[in-house]
Formats: C-alpha cells, structure tokens, sequence
C-alpha cells in the first residue's frame, strides 16, 4: 500500500496505544483516543478515519457503543473490535450495532493485525470506488432527464428551474439535511409532464379550466414521474417526493408515526406542493402577498408553516440584457423574450423559456428544413 490512510485505534490502556503507534506508524497513519468519547470527538475534528479498532471493555463508553455512535458519524470507516475479553453476548452485541468488520481477541500477532487492517482498507476502498459509479451513474442519468425534458417541454423545464430555487431556499430556513434530494426532487417534479399533449399543457400554464379528462392526465403526471425516477438507482426517496407531490397536506399522516426516511418524503411532497402552487399564481403574473394569501386561504391542501416560508423568497429577476441574436449565436441558460417563430408563422418556443443545448440544437435542425424567423429576442 503506498498511501498510508488513517487508521483510528481507541483503548484505555495508554501503554497499549503507544505500542500501536510505535509499530504501525510505517504501515498507516495512526491516531489514537483513550476513551470512546474522546474517539467520537477526534472523528469530527480529523476524520474521515478508513479503519477504526477499538478495545470491547472500556469505561464510561464500552467498545459496542462506541462503535454504534461511531457509524451514525460516518457510515464508510470500516469497524474492528480487539479485545481481551470475548463473549458470545458482547461479540452478537458490537456486530449488530456497530456492523463490525472484524471481531479480534488479544494478543492478536502484529502481522495479524496489519493484514485484518488492509482488509479492512481494501472494503473501505471498494465503498467509495462504488459510491462514485453510483454517483456518476446518478448524475449522468439526471442530466440526460433533464436535457429530454427541456427539449421536449422547454415551459416545464423553465418551471422546474424555478421550483428549485424555491424548494432550495426553504429546505435552507428549515435546515433540512440532504437538500440534494429535495433539488433533485424539484428538478424532476415535472418529468411526467413529457406525456401530456401540448395543448393541454398550454393550458395549465396560462390557468386555463381543464376538462374532465384533461384533469385526470394531469393528475396521473407525479405517478408516471416517480415511476420513471424510482427506476434508477438511489433515487428511491426522490421518486416517493415526486410520486406525492400532488397529495393534500390533510391527507399526510402525522410526523409522530412516521419513520425519519417517511418524515423526510411527507414534508418533501408538502413543500413541493406548496412552491408548485406559488409558482403558478407567480407565473400569471399575481404579486408574491397575493400568491401567499391564496394558499392561506385553503389550510386543507397546503402546510400553513411552509406557506409562512414563502414571504421571505427571492422572486423577483435579476436585472437581464435584453439581446437580439441569430439562431447560431444563442447558448444554453438564455432566456426567451418573445416566442421563437417558424418561417410559416407556426410557434416553436414560448417566451419566458430558458434554453437548453438540445432544444439550440432540435431548434437549428428545424431551420435548416423549415425555417426559423430571426434574429431572436433574448434575455441574457
């Protein structure tokens, strides 16, 4: 092993510990503790740690629970129990809790206790080495969605922009942990949107009455969105906040009975529903106190202490140049001023649409056949 990577031994033997450091310093690099309180504070202040050993029988902190506090800090360090004193009942006990890699007794040979350690290295590498192919694997997938649904349904994918920043803004206020998920969430809510004819979409954004029908395909939309997403990986509470986001704040069960991973999708669902309400009132041009009192109005659908969020968002744009450019000059984030027009007067782009690389690119193939009027109207 060239790189020497941190390795966390944890005794409340001190002889014990320098012995450690003395002989394994040349293989890894070794920090110690001599308590389990000391070892959870030495994690926060120099971890990530690859491996952590540590003795079964200490004071204050035995090694089991030790171990148990250390996984909830970081679920990857590879967990080891060396101990002098083994029972079936403690060694049932540290596995179950702490997900011990190795289950060790002293005296353990030194060259025992090197290989057991480079074992458990050698996982901590194959956690992250499958970590990033989940992560890459993630991130291609979501950008391929997104780029479909800007080409396919630039409006939804304009909105889906700004459902993020106003998703992002009140998982900050409520200092809510994997924000990453409800952006993803946000990004992503208006997926099942690519099977709604154009029409009736046209329709939902300008507030128009749907008929009975066309309500039902625009209720069936988060169903079909979840479906797409839960099919790749990690992606399962993202496709559970999409699924949800129609549901009536009513209609969620108490916090009180929920787990934490069903806490977290109810008020993921419960903010989506309140920001896409927000949106659409912003969208026909209501002013953002007009908007808020709208939702106030009706506590049945939407969660009265996220509508209280709402007050503090940033809506208003920042200040844009407007340009006037030909379709070759055009680059992905512009925004439409105007609609873009075909040569034959037909409607190709609304206005108020931020472009993206493939709708540029389906927009210059659609010129080189039929034509494009130019130049475009945008805002930069």
């Amino acid at each position: 092993m060239t790189k020497k990577y941190p390795v966390l031994f944890v005794d409340d033997e001190q002889n014990i510990l320098i012995s450690y450091k003395r002989n394994l310093r040349k293989y890894f690099q070794v920090e110690t503790a001599g308590s389990g309180p000391e070892a959870l504070e030495l994690m926060k202040s120099k971890g990530p740690f690859a491996v952590i050993v540590s003795d079964m029988q200490m004071p204050v902190m035995d090694g089991a629970r030790f171990l148990e506090k250390a996984r909830a800090i970081d679920k990857d360090s590879v967990r080891m129990i060396l101990t002098g004193f083994a029972n079936i009942e403690n060694a049932i006990s540290a596995v179950n809790n702490g997900f011990i890699f190795r289950f060790l007794t002293k005296p353990c040979p030194p060259e025992s206790l090197i290989a057991a350690i480079e074992e458990g290295i050698r996982q901590y590498q194959l956690i992250h080495a499958e970590r990033e192919l989940l992560e890459d694997t993630l991130q291609n997938s979501i950008g391929v969605l997104t780029a479909i649904l800007g080409m396919v349904n630039p409006q939804a994918f304009g909105r889906a922009n700004r459902i993020k920043q106003y998703v992002h803004q009140i998982a900050e206020r409520l200092k809510l942990k994997d924000i990453w998920q409800l952006d993803m969430a946000a990004m992503l809510s208006q997926i099942g949107f690519v099977t709604l004819p154009p029409h009736i979409l046209d329709k939902i954004y300008n507030g128009e009455i749907l008929t009975e029908k066309e309500q039902i395909m625009l209720e069936e939309h988060p169903g079909i969105g979840g479906s797409l997403i839960e099919k790749i990986p990690r992606m399962d509470i993202i496709a559970a906040i999409i699924r949800d986001q129609n549901k009536k704040f009513s209609e969620h069960e108490a916090p009180a009975a929920l787990t934490p991973r069903k806490k977290f999708i109810s008020l993921g669902a419960q903010i989506l529903k309140v920001v896409l309400a927000f949106d659409g009132y912003i969208y026909r041009g209501m002013s953002k106190a007009a908007a808020i009192s709208m939702l106030e109005r009706d506590q049945n659908s939407y969660n009265r202490q996220i509508v209280s969020l709402l007050s503090d968002l940033q809506v208003l744009e920042k200040e844009r140049i407007r340009k006037s450019l030909p379709l070759d000059k055009l680059v992905s984030g512009v925004i439409t001023e105007f609609p873009i027009i075909s040569a034959k007067g037909k409607m190709l782009v609304n206005k108020d649409i931020q472009l993206t690389e493939p709708l540029i690119q389906r927009l210059k193939a659609y010129d080189r056949s039929v034509g494009i009027r130019q130049p475009i109207k945008v805002l930069m």
